[in-house]
């Protein structure tokens, strides 16, 4: 069984979608959703850090966009590491994927998915996540 820190079940998660194209928050929340997740949205990284702060007891990972203006994926995804160094962390970016891992050297996201989502890789994605937890 999944546990998070506090011993809590991870059954019924809160998946984090931050992403700055509102039709992309729009289409990932209905995946999420119809794959049986809670969905909290953020639509930009300075967004996506006061929801974690605000829901961190309920967040079982969070989907991160790389490209935003502002407060970019990678940045977004440092500060996520410092306030919960184990919290389960997805890259989606439409750029290559092995050119998205290179970019985080030492702190590695726990996975990269290629955008525009798919339902089958998105929820293998979140499936495996959670179950190394």
């Amino acid at each position: 069984m999944n546990t998070d820190a506090h011993g809590n079940s991870m059954h019924g998660h809160t998946v984090l979608l931050v992403d700055d194209e509102k039709m992309v928050l729009e289409v990932g929340k209905a995946i999420l959703q119809r794959l049986g997740n809670e969905v909290i949205t953020a639509a930009s990284g300075e967004e996506a850090l006061d929801r974690f702060v605000q829901h961190r007891e309920t967040i079982g990972c969070v989907v991160l966009d790389l490209t935003m203006p502002g407060m970019d994926g990678q940045a977004t995804f440092k500060q996520l590491r410092k306030l919960s160094p184990e919290l389960p962390i997805i890259i989606a970016s439409g750029l290559a994927l092995d050119h998205v891992a290179g970019q985080f050297g030492d702190m590695q996201p726990s996975s990269v998915i290629q955008k525009p989502y798919q339902v089958a890789d998105l929820s293998a994605k979140i499936q495996g996540i959670l179950k190394e937890g």
